[in-house]
């Protein structure tokens, strides 16, 4: 089964990411994930595709734009965003220039098509903006695909 990933850039606390990192490598076991889909953004993305690294379980980046690297705030995302795109077994860019949202969610939705089911890390909340995460999930559930919603608020797993 393959995995896609959605998902917040703040996880919170250190304790908090401690626990989603838990939760995806659980699932990860437990739906017998053999490949992973991710865009590299900061936060949940880039924490699935080091979980993955870890376990050895190959991942394929869906870069939203030529321009992605612009949408770095520091050195180390970017350095680490770098490091990710290296040890992805593939990668597609898709036809946009700079970052824009609709990039974004069609690089979301190239995710979720990609994949049986999502990971979504997860407030419940609706997105702040075009492509967020609860754009995907409405996105992924719309294509009949399971959602795995992991909560970091409320510390719940459960599928949509």
């Amino acid at each position: 089964m393959t995995a896609g990933i959605t998902g917040h850039q703040n996880l919170g606390s250190p304790e908090t990411m401690a626990w989603v990192m838990e939760q995806i490598k659980q699932a990860l076991v437990k739906y017998r994930i053999a490949h992973g889909f991710t865009s590299l953004a900061v936060g949940a993305d880039q924490l699935f595709a080091q979980i993955l690294r870890e376990q050895n379980i190959p991942y394929t980046a869906v870069i939203p734009c030529r321009e992605y690297e612009a949408t770095f705030q520091t050195r180390a995302d970017l350095k680490n965003y770098r490091g990710l795109l290296q040890t992805a077994t593939g990668f597609q860019t898709l036809d946009f220039g700079p970052p824009t949202e609709t990039a974004f969610m069609e690089a979301g939705k190239r995710v979720i098509d990609l994949a049986d089911m999502l990971f979504a890390v997860w407030n419940g909340q609706p997105a702040k903006g075009l492509g967020g995460t609860g754009d995907a999930v409405k996105y992924a559930l719309f294509r009949k695909k399971c959602v795995l919603h992991i909560n970091p608020m409320t510390q719940q797993v459960t599928e949509m």
